[in-house]
């Protein structure tokens, strides 16, 4: 038998702070949850609550499991493997502060390299990962006793925050949500979280020490075989550790160059916004902006306007954060605004004040575009964040610099000029997030960013992280293209009932003809015809229902009434 070698992955755990398929038979993944949680504690609490949002549980551990296999559903329904999948789940106190704190953590608990199977000699890939390419468990045997207790034969642990209970001294007093329907108020989204942390295990992860540039025993890994360096040219796979080391901090120039991501990337991804600087010649061009979570969205026409520095005449008089002393100069024209002291929505509403017809504000330190977070409903104008650079260059120039902010259709927001996606790469390393997630200045929002964002929605879809799976080497369900895992191309003796009904419970969705005769139900059908066990169908017909509401077949409440149905359904 081949040798290869493998060794503990579990230390380095990612966490989340607030081309056409072969035609071969498609397995829907089977993922396993070692619970290791003790009695009575996390994954056990027997506190009671009522069912929430489609999850039935009526102790606290048992709607933290439900939601767990809702999640451990959705990407079972959208990779192939004849492996099972098996991840180890606990909720325990996490790192917590009242402004600050860890929501959960995952990552593979092993990784092989040289393995049977191996696309790539001498790269190490994640557990589930390489099991599925070599075909064979490479680590057979029963779910480990304990919490990374040997012989290690699971796959991926994951952590989550119990701390996140209605404490003060946590994020505030923040609570999770465990609903399977997104729609979580002020609380923080379970099932965005575990979706996310499961991403990582499954792959979406590189094994590189970002501060030392080494990978472990000198060799690189699957993932950073697709990361790529605009600046040095390279992917890192082929780089130096020093070069790596450089890479990791080179804000806005490292992407995934896979083919599946950039191809897929125009679906998910809208228009980039850019500062373009008309005049004066000597910095005249396009300028990396980051609209305003606030105030008038920006558009493709854009605002256009003369640039004028502001000044409060108080403190860091260019800060914005007191009425604008030089109102006179301001109105009419683009304020612009340097970050610090006080928040972007004070900034941008005394600039609003001050008669501006939009406002940048640049950024006070080295790095990505100032994030423009906020929330102020009385701000009409719109607003972006630019880099330190970008608004030193301004300030060199002024008075006499005319600008305008807009969307760019032909860029796509989180992507770099040749459509490829960016990865996030902070000035200063972030360990546990730099360079195995998303950019941040993707828009819309990704499931595999650093941070939690409002408008992300697992259930309902997990956007580009899938196709980056499928660059290293994962097997999609949708063996003929058509959008539709594991059906039949026609349908007779269609159910053409108006609603949607799974084992007796109607979701209330309309059931609407998809095509060739069949409906909604026909196609609900098929994955519970196809499905060897009930996590099966609920990951066929979350595939299903996404690629349904991604086609505007169906509404988002539509996909999330069928989803919880099928979660409940005695099928097969």
């Amino acid at each position: 038998m081949a040798r290869f070698h493998r060794i503990p992955a579990f230390a380095a755990l990612l966490a989340l702070a607030l081309i056409a398929l072969p035609a071969l038979p498609a397995a829907a993944a089977n993922i396993i949850i070692n619970n290791v949680d003790a009695p009575g504690v996390g994954f056990n609490d027997p506190t009671p609550v009522a069912p929430i949002g489609g999850n039935t549980g009526v102790t606290l551990g048992e709607q933290r499991l439900i939601a767990f296999q809702f999640a451990a559903d959705i990407w079972g329904g959208t990779l192939d493997s004849d492996v099972d999948i098996v991840v180890q789940a606990t909720f325990q106190p996490l790192n917590c502060t009242p402004t600050s704190g860890t929501l959960g953590s995952a990552g593979t608990i092993q990784i092989f390299s040289d393995f049977p199977g191996a696309p790539l000699a001498g790269h190490w890939y994640h557990s589930a990962l390489a099991n599925k390419l070599a075909g064979f468990d490479l680590t057979p045997g029963p779910p480990d006793p304990g919490l990374l207790q040997p012989p290690f034969n699971d796959d991926i642990v994951a952590f989550f925050n119990g701390a996140v209970n209605n404490d003060p001294n946590c994020l505030g007093g923040a609570n999770w949500y465990y609903g399977l329907d997104n729609n979580p108020g002020a609380d923080i989204d379970f099932l965005n979280v575990l979706t996310h942390e499961l991403g990582h295990g499954l792959g979406f992860a590189n094994f590189i020490s970002e501060d030392t540039g080494a990978g472990p025993l000198g060799l690189p890994d699957v993932y950073s075989s697709f990361t790529h360096d605009n600046t040095q040219g390279l992917n890192w796979n082929v780089m130096t550790d020093a070069q790596r080391q450089l890479s990791a901090v080179n804000t806005g120039n490292v992407v995934w160059d896979g083919a599946n991501v950039t191809t897929k990337a125009p679906e998910f991804l809208g228009p980039r916004p850019v500062l373009t600087i008309h005049s004066p010649a000597s910095i005249a061009g396009n300028y990396e902006a980051q609209t305003a979570a606030f105030g008038a969205p920006l558009t493709t026409a854009g605002v256009t306007g003369d640039v004028v520095l502001v000044d409060d005449g108080t403190g860091t008089p260019s800060d914005g954060c007191e009425p604008i002393a030089n109102a006179a100069q301001v109105a009419g024209n683009i304020a612009l605004i340097d970050r610090g002291t006080c928040a972007f929505t004070i900034k941008v509403a005394n600039a609003e004040a001050a008669g501006a017809v939009a406002a940048i504000v640049a950024n006070n330190v080295a790095g990505g575009p100032a994030p423009m977070g906020g929330t102020d409903p009385n701000i009409t104008i719109s607003s972006v964040g630019i880099t330190l650079a970008a608004g030193n260059a301004i300030k060199g120039e002024l008075p006499g610099v005319n600008a305008t902010m807009k969307l760019d259709a032909s860029l796509l927001a989180g992507g770099d000029d040749n459509g490829r996606v960016r990865l996030y790469a902070p000035a200063v390393v972030a360990l546990g997030s730099s360079i195995s997630h998303f950019d941040t200045v993707a828009t819309p929002n990704l499931l595999m960013e650093p941070f939690i964002n409002a408008d992300l929605a697992a259930a309902t879809s997990t956007d580009l992280t899938p196709y980056l799976l499928e660059d290293e080497g994962w097997m999609l369900l949708d063996s003929d293209g058509d959008g539709f895992p594991n059906i039949e191309d026609a349908c007779v003796d269609s159910d053409l009932s108006p609603t949607v009904v799974i084992d007796g419970c109607n979701s209330h969705a309309a059931n609407v003809l998809v095509d060739q005769g069949c409906s909604v139900s026909d196609l609900v059908g098929a994955c519970g015809d196809s499905a060897s066990n009930h996590g099966q169908f609920v990951a066929c017909t979350a595939q299903l229902t996404f690629s349904l509401w991604r086609d505007h077949t169906i509404s988002l409440r539509d996909k999330v009434r069928i989803l919880i149905c099928a979660a409940f359904a005695d099928i097969p």
